[in-house]
């Protein structure tokens, strides 16, 4: 028995059906691969966040000791502690946290006495002076802390600048013009203006 031939509306029936489970299929594929885009996003996030808590437990840990021994100064201080014993104390907490710091890849850095750098250094102001090349660091309130090539907090300066030039007005003239009785006029002898006594009358005034 000879196959029966389709007509072209058959036809377009079945290319529709096959297009729409092909659009179908490719629809539940596309949703199962956001689901599992979200679920890779949220461990991802739960793994990041459980990271930096134990990377900030270990930090704490670290910066204990430190605290413990800063509560011993302040009872020694309390306990009438020389000094020199508080002294000790306060070096060797110091220490203690840049220990800390430095195990968790945090230095501490100094810019004194090299050319100011803003990407290491914040100028907080500016000092006149011939002792040091202009752009020198001359002094730092703070020291920086970098982590790696990361800068944490850039060290606060005080940054060199060319001395002043020597001031144009003279002084000795100011000092001149200081002397000049208030409401007089300081003339010089090009000028042209004749003084006389006081009292004197020109011919032409007494007549």
């Amino acid at each position: 028995m000879a196959q029966e031939k389709k007509g072209p509306v058959t036809l377009l029936q079945e290319q529709f059906q096959d297009a729409e489970f092909a659009s179908k299929k490719l629809q539940e594929e596309y949703l199962r691969a956001v689901a599992d885009f979200d679920n890779l996003r949220k461990r991802t996030q739960r793994d990041s966040e459980v990271s930096r808590r134990f990377a900030l437990e270990a930090l704490v840990m670290d910066i204990l000791p430190a605290l413990d021994n800063f509560g011993r100064a302040a009872q020694a201080s309390c306990a009438g502690a020389t000094i020199e014993g508080l002294q000790r104390g306060m070096d060797l907490i110091h220490r203690q946290l840049l220990d800390a710091l430095r195990k968790h890849g945090v230095e501490e850095y100094s810019c004194v006495g090299v050319e100011f750098d803003p990407r290491r250094a914040e100028a907080i102001s500016f000092v006149h002076t011939s002792e040091h090349k202009p752009g020198m660091v001359v002094s730092e309130t703070s020291k920086g802390y970098a982590c790696g090539d990361r800068v944490l907090r850039p060290a606060r300066v005080v940054v060199a600048k060319a001395a002043e030039a020597k001031q144009q007005v003279d002084t000795g003239s100011r000092a001149a013009e200081a002397a000049v009785a208030p409401g007089m006029s300081a003339c010089t002898p090009d000028q042209g203006v004749e003084s006389k006594p006081v009292g004197e009358e020109s011919a032409g005034e007494q007549g």
